[in-house]
């Protein structure tokens, strides 16, 4: 069976949570900073190929809505999309933070 491969396209939004990401593990942790960055990017760039695995977060199965999806890169939940034939990154989040919490601070911003 031959393997879909799909494009993997980071909004302007999870690109911004990857700049201050960065920014915040080169303060913290500077040594294991890259090491930690090449993680998440290498699991985005895997949802290529198996765009399918990740799961519903779980604040969004009470309202059944399916057409999101994570994964981990603990402690961080990658959230993304499918949409045709296109992985859509929307958010890098803190995985010790409630995803509801994480989106209104963002409308706040």
């Amino acid at each position: 069976m031959t393997e879909r491969r799909r494009s993997v396209v980071w909004t302007a939004v999870a690109a911004r949570d990857m700049e201050r990401l960065a920014l915040r593990l080169a303060e913290d942790a500077p040594l294991r900073a890259e090491r930690i960055i090449d993680r998440i990017i290498d699991r985005c760039e895997s949802l290529a190929t198996l765009s399918d695995r990740g799961r519903t977060p779980p604040e969004l199965r009470p309202v059944s809505d399916r057409t999101w999806l994570e994964v981990i890169v603990s402690p961080w939940r990658i959230v993304y999309r499918v949409v045709g034939n296109v992985v859509e990154i929307h958010g890098v989040l803190d995985g010790r933070r409630d995803l509801r919490d994480l989106l209104l601070d963002r409308l706040l911003d």
